[in-house]
């Protein structure tokens, strides 16, 4: 099992439509390669833990960095790692802009991504970090956030 986790900015702001469109297509593709992970999103900045084997994850990242709506993609976190931290999630979502969005349609996993925060850094300290890290400048969020 191969783990990585990048940032990226993206080119212009994503709309709802956008996204949902974005998360659609990863979804599907993380579906097909056995990739799960979670990808989130705030302000314009993206970012995103893909996991599964290692020859698929290289695959993904080379199409994401190649990706003209990316800039500054950097990769943080690369290696082999003893299991997933997403099972069951083909590409879960999350935003701070949804907080308490009471909307079910909503894309927001957030909440779960909170609740999980615990789980995942008793597997994965580093990752969970990067994580909580990601939004932590957000104020409503970094309210939300436990220890």
């Amino acid at each position: 099992m191969y783990r990585t986790v990048y940032i990226s900015a993206a080119m212009n702001l994503f709309s709802d439509a956008q996204l949902e469109a974005l998360l659609a297509v990863a979804r599907r593709n993380n579906q097909r390669d056995h990739i799960s992970g979670l990808l989130m999103y705030h302000d314009g900045s993206f970012l995103q833990v893909l996991e599964g084997e290692r020859e698929a994850v290289e695959a993904c990242v080379t199409r994401i960095a190649a990706n003209p709506n990316h800039k500054q993609f950097l990769r943080l976190v690369q290696g082999e790692v003893s299991d997933r931290l997403f099972p069951a999630w083909s590409m879960g979502f999350a935003r701070p802009e949804d907080l308490g969005d009471q909307d079910k349609n909503a894309l927001t996993g957030l909440d779960q991504v909170l609740e999980e925060l615990p789980r995942l850094r008793s597997l994965d300290h580093q990752v969970a970090t990067l994580i909580r890290s990601f939004f932590a400048t957000h104020s409503d969020y970094l309210a939300r956030l436990t220890d």
